[in-house]
């Protein structure tokens, strides 16, 4: 049994942001992690991945990004910029060390893993969205004998070259493997199962962010109605080729749905163009081709499912009802939802997912220290 004052589940941005700050505490602490390195999701998305978000608003505490990286930083800079905040900040993790049970005994959780355990006060769990992918179970698709795959095992479009493939789902990560596609000249389509809010990456030359940032300074109502104009007079009307636009905003629709919007990166543009072709929702799979809800039937050689992920965590816990919802996602996220107990990383906020790392983190801390002092 190893003793700490903290355990941190999860080496991404969330448990380094979170480490970093704890290093200045003086409480004893140690990050498991699942993988075999640090910022193993991050490591392992596509290759043209860049931020939606700014560089100066996306930074973990204590450590901006370097200046000479560009506004919207790309992929591979994020990665050796993670690499350098475990270094600077001395966070070491334990690899390969799998969290498989977090229990509560009296004043302490007991984490179980793949090969040691522990007790400690404070268990930070920072193991994030992606965490499982999600398929849908189609009718047919166990027959379909063409390769597909879940967009976290799409890299670049070199496999797909000559080849007719559909993208399934229309989110951000769908939208820009159909345009990484797109660009190689491959035959792409999408699926686009419901109404599609798409908002530029920046509006005169401001980035979205920054947009949000303000609407998020207002009620809901006013701010929601606000940017239902404000998209309805900077993003085009695609309802010719398949998408229907949302009856509520983009901040309704974050901070309701917890859904984020399309933002669009040239995606809108290979649409018109017909380099992406438009599809409704899936009916069934065949052998080699799919046949939608409108009834046409069509071919394809590949699928990427970019159909997203759920957190798969809440079989961590005994009586998982206590700190999750529905859908296996935290009900308290940023703040304490038992004695000692965090969910950092799993919120969806309207002015950027890293910089609310950074917001929550701090809360955490001021929170364990407030209770340290209390406790002594």
């Amino acid at each position: 049994m190893i003793q700490k004052d903290a355990i941190i589940v999860g080496a991404g941005p969330s448990g380094l942001a979170i480490s970093a700050l704890l290093r200045k505490s003086g409480l004893d602490f140690e990050v498991l992690e699942k993988s075999n390195q640090i910022a193993n999701s991050w490591k392992n998305h596509y290759d043209r991945l860049h931020l939606h978000t700014v560089k100066d608003f996306s930074n973990l505490p204590l450590l901006p990004f370097p200046p000479d990286y560009p506004r919207y930083v790309s992929r591979k800079q994020v990665c050796d910029y993670l690499d350098s905040y475990a270094e600077k900040f001395n966070i070491k993790p334990i690899l390969n060390s799998e969290v498989v049970s977090i229990s509560k005994e009296e004043k302490e959780w007991r984490i179980m893993t793949n090969n040691s355990e522990y007790l400690s006060k404070y268990v930070i769990v920072c193991t994030g969205y992606n965490h499982h992918p999600i398929i849908p179970d189609w009718k047919g698709k166990e027959i379909f004998s063409n390769p597909w795959i879940h967009s976290k095992d799409y890299r670049n479009p070199d496999k797909f070259l000559n080849k007719k493939v559909l993208v399934v789902g229309a989110g951000n990560t769908g939208a820009e493997i159909a345009l990484d596609l797109s660009l190689k000249n491959i035959q792409v389509s999408m699926v686009v199962r419901g109404p599609l809010r798409i908002v530029p990456r920046e509006i005169l030359g401001i980035p979205t962010q920054i947009n949000a940032m303000l609407l998020n300074l207002l009620p809901l109502g006013p701010a929601d109605m606000i940017s239902r104009v404000l998209l309805h007079l900077t993003t085009e009307d695609l309802s010719s080729f398949g998408i229907r636009r949302p009856e509520i905003g983009s901040v309704r629709q974050v901070k309701e749905q917890e859904k984020i919007p399309l933002i669009d990166l040239g995606t809108v543009r290979a649409i018109r163009e017909g380099k992406i072709k438009i599809r409704p929702g899936i009916r069934e799979f065949k052998k080699t081709s799919i046949v939608f809800e409108n009834g046409t039937e069509e071919e394809f050689d590949s699928v990427i499912f970019a159909t997203g992920y759920k957190p798969g965590i809440d079989g961590l816990f005994k009586k998982p009802h206590k700190y999750f919802n529905d859908k296996g996602i935290p009900a308290i996220k940023g703040s304490e939802s038992d004695r000692g107990l965090y969910f950092l990383g799993f919120h969806n906020h309207i002015t950027g997912f890293l910089r609310y790392i950074n917001i929550e983190s701090g809360k955490i801390l001021s929170d364990i220290m407030k209770q340290e002092k209390n406790n002594v």
